[in-house]
């Protein structure tokens, strides 16, 4: 019977001590954890702006602002504590408010049902995330395919603008981007599909911003943004 209940001791504590070890391996460090967050802000702004170019918020020929207030107030869930992780990973006060000053001019833009100021904040916005993520990541493709974003997003948004220097000059720096990274081999050897077919999808966008068609610019953003 006492060689029974040792048994049963023993495989208790074997139990719980891999338990334990799995909840250990399992708890994300404070830059995973803060790049997820900083992932959903990124998912919620593209969903919002794909929404935007694709007019999914006009019914009936008319604007839907409390639809896209609805999908822009969704980035508050998760603001306080993405802000507090900031902060905890060293980044400046200055810095770390002007993503929460950003996402609450969307908010006033869009209860102003200013269109165009709105999606300038929302380029400001988005334009923080692969900053943050530089600063304090060693995760550098994930860095650089936020950039890569970034650029794209910029693009469309001072093409939608009516600023087409600025666009091609944002579609320029994508480029550049992108060639740098084309220098990391191990980097290309690995990820050789997606990068040829990123490459051709930015000369696509080039291009489109080059002929200064608006649908045809619409419909290269879109593509590229989602093989990113």
């Amino acid at each position: 019977m006492k060689k029974i209940v040792s048994i049963f001791l023993i495989l208790i504590v074997a139990i719980f001590t891999l338990t334990g070890c799995s909840n250990q391996e399992q708890e994300p460090s404070l830059e995973d954890k803060n790049i997820a967050e900083l992932e959903y802000i990124e998912e919620r702004l593209i969903e919002i702006l794909n929404k935007l170019v694709k007019d999914e918020y006009i019914e009936d020929e008319v604007f839907n602002w409390e639809n896209l207030l609805a999908d822009t107030r969704k980035i508050e869930d998760v603001l306080a504590v993405t802000l507090v992780d900031l902060a905890s990973l060293n980044i400046q006060a200055d810095e770390i408010s002007k993503l929460s000053n950003g996402i609450d001019n969307m908010i006033i833009s869009a209860d102003k049902r200013d269109e165009r100021a709105y999606i300038i904040e929302l380029n400001n916005v988005y334009a923080l995330i692969p900053t943050y993520m530089e600063r304090y990541t060693n995760k550098n493709a994930v860095a650089f395919k936020k950039r890569l974003k970034y650029y794209t997003i910029s693009s469309y948004i001072a093409y939608a603008d009516n600023n087409l220097e600025m666009s091609k000059t944002q579609v320029s720096e994508l480029d550049r981007v992108y060639n740098e990274k084309m220098q990391q081999v191990e980097y290309v050897q690995e990820n050789e599909y997606n990068m040829n077919k990123i490459y051709v999808l930015i000369q696509e966008l080039k291009k489109a911003i080059e002929s200064d068609s608006s649908e045809l610019v619409k419909s290269k953003y879109l593509l590229l943004i989602d093989e990113i």
